[in-house]
């Protein structure tokens, strides 16, 4: 009977097959590593620069899923509750990414703080709910949602200190992008024992 590794629930076999497969294409692992560095460093080093990016971007995301959601809304089969929801919520994420094409950059700004706001109040509640379900990670889980919560607090009141987050956000791509970049070379060298051995 083959062993299970029970961190991936995969057998031996299977872990070679995926780690060969993955091999072919260590290539990819180190160049997505590479970019999200350098992103990482961009945001790190412009902050303020990356904030506005950060808002355009938004703005391009509420008026694309907009429009799919509305065309959503129109497929066969669609309850007419969830079509009235897709209806209802395309038209606002449509209309709220015109006007922010509409709005000068620190309106944007303003406004990429409110939604950051918003889905950190989200979460913060999701998690201190989810927290209350489980035992596993219970302290974590109420300490994450606290701390979401009070983020979302401080970005109402002050929509501009979403630049704080966003240069937190180029620290955490940073370290993303180099483990990214280690593991490309790890994957390349397990491949090359497993090939050997074989």
């Amino acid at each position: 009977m083959a062993q299970v590794d029970p961190m991936t629930g995969l057998t031996d076999d299977e872990e070679r097959a995926f780690v060969a497969g993955m091999a072919k294409n260590w290539w990819l692992l180190l160049l997505l590593g590479i970019v999200t560095l350098i992103v990482g460093v961009f945001l790190m080093l412009q902050p303020v620069v990356g904030t506005y990016v950060v808002a355009v971007l938004l703005a391009i995301y509420l008026v694309v899923s907009g429009i799919i959601s509305i065309v959503r809304g129109f497929g066969h089969g669609v309850p007419g509750g969830v079509r009235a929801l897709l209806f209802i919520g395309g038209a606002i994420g449509l209309l709220l990414g015109l006007l922010m094409f509409r709005f000068a950059p620190e309106e944007k700004v303003e406004l990429l703080g409110i939604f950051v706001a918003v889905w950190f109040l989200f979460s913060g509640i999701l998690q201190l709910i989810g927290a209350g379900s489980t035992k596993d990670g219970r302290g974590w889980a109420i300490f994450a949602g606290i701390v979401y919560i009070l983020a979302g607090i401080v970005l109402l009141i002050n929509p501009w200190a979403v630049g704080v987050f966003i240069w937190i956000a180029g620290i955490w791509l940073v370290v993303l992008g180099i483990f990214e970049i280690i593991s490309s070379f790890m994957v390349r060298s397990k491949a090359k024992k497993l090939a050997a051995a074989a």
